[in-house]
């Protein structure tokens, strides 16, 4: 019997050994799992940012083209005020006489010129407005015919006043 309290020992030994051992696969079960929770959390932080710097991506060319169309249409706003001025857009403005008109009348532009305007009719408008009316400004008139246009026009701007009727022709639009 000398042995028993050697293989009691052992036991005691083998049985220490196999709770620290399921004790350290525990451990190590556990260990797996936080790895590879931290390895999953990596790569979906690592997808959200390749996401953000795709739309970061995108919206700086984006940026890039609506500044390059801005620039674009600040030029072509700048030629078109040019070619507005040099074409003398305000010579082409159109003042309509009456809206009143039957179904046999016609379209008259009749361009109508007051050299004198600021002395004999209205002294208080501006120089650009004056100019306008020596250059002379274009009225659409709605009429049977040209003399009826006219008759209808030096009613409302009278000869005795320095209106001239400096040309007509059929309007069209």
């Amino acid at each position: 019997m000398d042995s028993m309290p050697y293989i009691f020992a052992g036991l005691v030994g083998f049985a220490s050994l196999a709770v620290s051992l399921l004790l350290a696969l525990r451990r190590l079960k556990t260990s797996e799992e936080r790895i590879a929770t931290a390895v999953s959390r990596k790569q979906a932080q690592v997808e959200r940012i390749r996401k953000v710097a795709r739309v970061t991506l995108r919206q700086a060319r984006d940026l890039r083209d609506a500044r390059r169309r801005k620039a674009m249409a600040e030029l072509g706003c700048e030629d078109l005020e040019q070619r507005l001025k040099a074409a003398g857009a305000s010579d082409r403005r159109i003042y309509v006489l009456d809206d009143r008109r039957t179904q046999k009348d016609q379209g008259w532009l009749l361009r109508v010129v007051n050299i004198e305007y600021g002395s004999r009719v209205n002294s208080g408008l501006t120089t650009t407005a004056l100019h306008s009316w020596k250059r002379g400004r274009r009225f659409l008139v709605w009429a049977l015919d040209e003399k009826k246009a006219r008759e209808k026009l030096h009613s409302r701007f009278p000869e005795n006043k320095g209106f001239t009727v400096m040309g007509a022709e059929s309007y069209l639009g």
